[in-house]
C-alpha cells in the first residue's frame, strides 16, 4: 500500500486538497444531517449521514493512498451516487433551492478535482 508522500509530487497537492475537503465535508453531513437534509428539501436525514460517512472514507482513502488511482474513482462514483440522491430532492421554497444549488456547486468542485488529480496522476506515469 502506498502512502501520500509516494504520490507522485505533482498530484500531490491536489490529491491532499481532495482528501482534507471531503473529510471535512463529510464530517458536517454527519454532524448536521437533519439541517442539511432540510436546507436541500431532500428529508431524508438518514441518507444525508450516509452520504457524510461515504464520503469521509474516500478523503480517507486519498490522504492514506492517494497515488492509488482506485480512490480517485471511488471518489468520483461517490460523487455521482450523491447526485442521483439528490435527484429526489423536492424544494420548496427559494431557501432550499438554494441549499439545493449549493450542494451541486460543491459536488461539481469535487469532481473537477477528481478530474484534475487524474489527469496529474496520469501525466507523471507517462
Amino acid at each position: 500500500m502506498a502512502s501520500l508522500p509516494k504520490t507522485p509530487a505533482a498530484a500531490r497537492p491536489t490529491i491532499y486538497a481532495l482528501g482534507l475537503a471531503s473529510l471535512a465535508i463529510g464530517l458536517i453531513k454527519t454532524s448536521r444531517p437533519a439541517a442539511i437534509a432540510d436546507r436541500t428539501g431532500l428529508g431524508e436525514a438518514d441518507m444525508v449521514r450516509t452520504l457524510g460517512l461515504r464520503e469521509m472514507a474516500a478523503g480517507a482513502g486519498l490522504l492514506l493512498d492517494g497515488g492509488d488511482k482506485r480512490w480517485l474513482v471511488a471518489h468520483g462514483l461517490n460523487s455521482a451516487g450523491q447526485v442521483a440522491v439528490l435527484l429526489k430532492a423536492r424544494p420548496s421554497g427559494r431557501r432550499q433551492w438554494q441549499g439545493l444549488a449549493l450542494f451541486y456547486g460543491v459536488l461539481l468542485g469535487l469532481t473537477l478535482a477528481d478530474v484534475y488529480a487524474a489527469q496529474r496522476l496520469r501525466r507523471t506515469e507517462d
